[in-house]
């Protein structure tokens, strides 16, 4: 038994590290999943964007028509003006021309405040784009060293895991079932040293009895609370 527990802590090290890897293992998508949303991120900036510039050169767009269209009607009246035979008459193509030119004056100004807002606009989007490839090459790279990482933590494990076959197989059957059962479901502790009177892995209160017979390390002890191995020096 003495001989059991002496080999069964030196494996619950290298299961430590395991669970310990395995835990670098599972956070790993996570970390790739943070870096992948900075990437949609900069591409939903990008985006929005390329949306709001269509906005403005559609806007630009409709004004433009306006405008041609009230430069035909002002060529139009203007031609009227050498036909119509009233002085009234002359007097309303006047004021309609007038009109038109006031309202032609105020659709160039918005035409150029949008040209300005496309302008601008552009320019965002030349730079977001340039976000975006930072962002993508930034995933890439963190995407190359996690799998590094990744396929560096899997060897670690198989060449513990595999000591650990070899190492066990000096432990009496019935404990090493035992053993493997605990350390699975405590995650990398089924073996902890008592010191004191109390369990140093859930901290409760041991029995006299629990106490003596962890001393004597003549057989396997348990605590009543967790269900861990004690043993004691």
């Amino acid at each position: 038994m003495e001989q059991d527990l002496q080999i069964l802590q030196e494996i619950q090290e290298w299961d430590k590290e395991i669970y310990a890897l395995a835990q670098v293992l599972e956070e790993i998508p996570a970390e790739l999943s943070d870096v992948n949303q900075q990437v949609e991120n900069e591409r939903s900036k990008l985006k929005k964007l390329q949306d709001e510039l269509k906005t403005f050169q559609l806007k630009q767009k409709e004004k433009e028509v306006e405008l041609n269209s009230k430069e035909d009607n002002i060529r139009k009246y203007e031609t009227q003006l050498a036909q119509v035979k009233t002085n009234k008459e002359y007097s309303s193509l006047q004021g309609e021309i007038k009109s038109l030119k006031a309202d032609n004056s105020l659709l160039e100004e918005t035409i150029i405040n949008f040209l300005d807002q496309v302008e601008a606009v552009q320019k965002k989007i030349e730079d977001q784009k340039k976000n975006v490839e930072v962002s993508e090459l930034e995933l890439k790279k963190k995407k190359e060293e996690l799998e590094q990482s990744s396929k560096q933590v899997r060897e670690k494990i198989d060449q513990l895991t595999g000591k650990k076959k070899e190492k066990i197989k000096n432990v009496k059957p019935e404990i090493a079932i035992l053993y493997e059962q605990i350390i699975t479901k405590k995650k990398g502790l089924a073996l902890v040293q008592v010191e004191g009177e109390v369990c140093p892995a859930c901290q409760m209160q041991l029995r006299p009895q629990v106490l003596d017979e962890a001393k004597m390390r003549d057989r396997i002890t348990l605590c009543d609370n967790c269900s861990r191995i004690l043993y004691s020096v």
